[in-house]
């Protein structure tokens, strides 16, 4: 009996709390719908007296006309708005293949210049071979070294041993000059004893 008599009594209190705490939003809530419907009645009166301003003007046809014709224009704004974007696509594309060629030149241009160079190079090294065939460059000093050897052959009457003879050398040394049209030729001889032999010939 106590619990329900609690609960009876604390049922108002908890309303009470309740309202309390909503009734604040609720009115405000209630205070904007208000002044939308208020604006709304205004905007309608205004619309009405415009309406009746227009129907009485002289060009109110070609006005109705014109507003009529807005769908279209809508259209055709998309439409170009569209093709807009769609060109300046192609028109990145044409960018970056122009970019592209324009390497692809470069590079081409560089290999033909190097081609070029090594034309150039090669005809410069044709060139001078032949102008140094035509025209030889002095006789470079030389040395002609003529070896003559001689063996001769003796008999010894107490060995039968056949023994080689004396060996000559001899060495011719010829130079050429360049600075002079005469040649000195210098002979030099040696002699040189073979060391087969202990003892020389009497």
């Amino acid at each position: 009996m106590e619990l329900s008599e609690n609960i009876n009594s604390a049922i108002p209190l908890l309303s009470e709390g309740f309202l309390a705490h909503f009734i604040p939003t609720l009115t405000q809530v209630e205070d904007q719908l208000q002044e939308l419907e208020r604006r709304q009645k205004l905007l309608l009166e205004e619309m009405k007296t415009t309406n009746t301003r227009m129907e009485n003007q002289d060009n109110y046809e070609y006005i109705a006309l014109s507003f009529s014709k807005i769908p279209q224009y809508h259209e055709k704004l998309q439409y170009i708005r569209n093709t807009m974007l769609s060109t300046l696509s192609r028109s990145k594309n044409l960018n970056q293949r122009v970019a592209q060629l324009k390497m692809m030149k470069e590079q081409q241009l560089a290999q033909i210049a190097e081609i070029q160079r090594r034309e150039r190079n090669f005809d410069q090294t044709v060139l001078a071979a032949k102008i140094v065939e035509h025209n030889p460059s002095p006789p470079v000093p030389k040395t002609v070294v003529v070896s003559t050897k001689i063996s001769k052959k003796k008999k010894k009457d107490k060995t039968k041993d056949k023994g080689k003879g004396k060996e000559k050398v001899v060495r011719r040394e010829i130079e050429f000059s360049s600075s002079s049209t005469t040649s000195v030729v210098e002979s030099k001889i040696e002699i040189t004893k073979d060391t087969s032999f202990e003892k020389t010939e009497e």
